[in-house]
């Protein structure tokens, strides 16, 4: 393997891993929990919280496996992209607008960061799926091993 295809998979595996870490730790928690968490942004409608609470785990656990796996993985990189984006302007959004967060949500009742570690990771991990994208699938990815016909 080259040293590209080394950083395409660890690049993947980083950003799939978090996903999976941050997808299941709230799934496993009360919706109502993540929910409180997301209506401190003041970014969504009132109606949409418990929906947005109970959907966008599972959403960071079907694309964190599928960079682990390595299937549609520029899709799903160009998807957890977007992710990280739309997480990057809401915690923006409270640090302009001074709004306080009891935390920032990303790992439900497990990890804690302030607004301001939160931005610098997801601008980490936007910038690792942006890589990721760049480079494809990789080595070690259901999608190499369907090229060959495995």
């Amino acid at each position: 393997m080259t040293r590209k295809e080394h950083a395409a998979l660890a690049s993947r595996l980083a950003v799939g891993a978090v996903l999976i870490y941050a997808g299941s730790s709230k799934a496993a928690g009360p919706v109502e929990e993540f929910a409180y968490i997301l209506a401190a942004y003041d970014v969504l409608p009132k109606d949409f919280l418990l929906p947005a609470a109970a959907f966008l785990p599972w959403i960071e656990l079907l694309l964190g496996w599928s960079l682990i796996l390595g299937y549609q993985t520029r899709l799903a990189a160009a998807a957890a992209g977007a992710l990280f984006a739309g997480f990057l302007a809401a915690l923006a959004s409270t640090i302009l607008r001074g709004i306080s967060l009891p935390n920032c949500g990303c790992f439900g009742e497990s990890l804690h960061f302030t607004p301001a570690q939160a931005f610098f990771m997801d601008l980490c991990l936007l910038i690792l799926c942006g890589f990721g994208f760049q480079m494809g699938h990789g080595p070690a990815s259901l999608d190499s091993w369907s090229e060959r016909g495995l």
